[in-house]
């Protein structure tokens, strides 16, 4: 009685593992796996089926189309003439369809050779109608297009081969080589200074493949000139939603993030580039910029001497620490820090202008006077460098009056310090009534 209890579970068991192999239930998992894009699984489901049943002409259909997507022509051509071989009836037509198409596609590719765009285009079309899996007619399409310069349609065909068979090189690179040529169109019209024009052609990139993270970013860079901070913002999210680890997107989101009042969002930014790229001392600086603003002078140090072990020839970490110095009213460490950036980068007009401020406050009129002239020599509409040297000139009143308030003149033509620098004029002229 055992035994055959036995007998009949192994039966069961062995019966119920046939079945759920038989070809039929192979040949439908493979077709769901084709809706799910996973041909080699559907490759694979639809050999298993043959191997059960090497006359199983259905399976046999559905590898000659899966070849046909993947563009095997020869695979696809002897996997129809097997199944002609079972089922000469239903499958004849298919078998004379594709030595038709295969006659077709030559006939085009000899047409676009030859320079016929219009018969090509048309001949491949008509395969394509014919065999709308067919992934090589519609990569052909694409090229036709691609010659004609008609590239939005060339796309779209390339689009067309991908949805097809998502594996085909040839179209991933053909988009990649019209998308890169139309961004390149956008860097050059955005040197030209023409942003409209720029803007078009990266959004125009966009259209083709909204995974091309540089064209968000560009469009930031554009945003962010144009002062549409919020707008810049969201293309840099963007970017970085498709690229994590761009750590200039990063730098640049948090730029824009300063700009609208967003400290802390920019802080984040700023210590994400840190995370990515440890070297990049501009991030560095950012971040000083925001701790100054926000007055935490110890953390402004803290990255401001990493910034300059890093790159000692970066001049902004010493601009920014001469700053930190001179809040702090310790002028001759100012003064120290501000000359090497003034030696590092003599063009800039602000380092001068500190450097100008820090001297005066330690009554160093010569060295303040040199170092505001080179301030008003590169800015010469800068308030602040005239502000600068008509204190020094004026000396505490050991120096020359009238150049003093010929300076202060010109520092109050520049609105940003009208109200200092009459203040000042009014006590040179008027030092009666600020006597303590």
């Amino acid at each position: 009685m055992k035994k055959r209890v036995k007998s009949i579970l192994l039966f069961i068991v062995v019966g119920g593992f046939i079945f759920a192999q038989s070809p039929e239930i192979l040949l439908s998992e493979g077709q769901e796996k084709i809706k799910e894009g996973a041909f080699v699984q559907a490759d694979s489901l639809f050999n298993k089926a043959l191997e059960l049943d090497n006359t199983y002409a259905p399976a046999m259909f559905q590898l000659t189309q899966l070849n046909l997507r993947l563009g095997n022509m020869e695979k696809a051509q002897n996997y129809i003439r097997d199944a002609v071989e079972v089922d000469r009836e239903q499958y004849i037509d298919t078998f004379n369809k594709m030595n038709e198409i295969n006659t077709s596609m030559n006939d085009g590719t000899r047409a676009l050779k030859g320079g016929r765009l219009d018969e090509a285009f048309q001949l491949y079309g008509t395969v394509l109608e014919q065999f709308p899996y067919f992934s090589e007619a519609a990569y052909s399409m694409g090229l036709v297009k691609f010659r004609e310069k008609d590239f939005d349609e060339a796309v779209h065909y390339f689009h067309k081969t991908l949805e097809l068979n998502p594996l085909h090189k040839k179209a991933q690179a053909a988009i990649a080589n019209v998308t890169r040529n139309i961004f390149n169109d956008g860097n050059n019209a955005y040197r030209r200074g023409d942003l409209e024009g720029a803007l078009a052609a990266y959004y125009r990139v966009l259209e083709m493949d909204n995974n091309f993270y540089r064209a968000y970013y560009q469009i930031g860079v554009i945003e962010a000139k144009m002062r549409n901070l919020s707008s810049a913002i969201e293309s840099y999210l963007n970017a970085l939603k498709i690229k994590p680890d761009f750590f200039k997107c990063w730098f640049a989101l948090g730029l824009a993030r300063s700009k609208e009042g967003d400290k802390e969002g920019a802080l984040d930014a700023f210590n994400q580039v840190i995370e990515i790229d440890s070297s990049y001392v501009k991030a560095y600086s950012s971040l000083a910029e925001i701790y100054i603003g926000l007055k935490e002078y110890t953390k402004a140090f803290e990255v401001l001497n990493t910034a300059t072990k890093i790159d000692s020839s970066y001049s902004k970490s010493y601009l920014l620490l001469g700053i930190v110095y001179t809040e702090l009213n310790q002028f001759e460490e100012a003064v120290d820090n501000l000359e090497k950036g003034v030696a590092l980068n003599p063009k800039d007009a602000k380092s001068w202008f500190r450097l100008a401020h820090a001297h005066n406050e330690l009554g160093n009129c010569e060295a303040a006077q040199n170092a505001a002239r080179e301030a008003v020599d590169r800015k010469k509409n800068f308030g602040g460098g005239w502000y600068e040297l008509g204190i020094a000139e004026w000396c505490k009143g050991d120096g020359n009056k009238t150049v003093a308030l010929n300076s202060l003149e010109k520092a109050r033509n520049d609105r940003s310090w009208r109200k200092m620098a009459e203040y000042e004029i009014d006590k040179i002229n008027n030092p009666h009534k600020y006597v303590e």
